[in-house]
């Protein structure tokens, strides 16, 4: 079996877009990086919520998998961002 967890990229975290956040349109870039911060979030607090329950397991590794893919989404998100406005940061 291949080891998924050794493709996903770690990415510097940032401080939550979603703190102090208007919640008004602004730049792609800007929704979409508030997108993930959010469910991202959701994902942490389901995980939490599960955690006292004993049937849980199945539940938590879903979210630890849903959030681990959501982090590489976003390095790849901006990757690309960058190779379209010209740079190759990561290449």
């Amino acid at each position: 079996m291949a080891n998924l967890l050794g493709r996903v990229l770690n990415f510097p975290k940032r401080p939550s877009p979603i703190l102090g956040t208007n919640f008004q349109p602004r730049n792609a870039q800007a929704d979409a990086e508030l997108r993930v911060a959010l469910l991202g979030e959701l994902f942490e607090e389901l995980a939490r919520k599960e955690r006292d329950r004993p049937d849980s397991l199945r539940v938590r590794m879903a979210c630890f998998t849903a959030k681990e893919l959501l982090d590489e989404l976003t390095v790849l998100y901006r990757r690309a961002l960058s190779e379209t406005r010209g740079g190759n940061d990561h290449g």
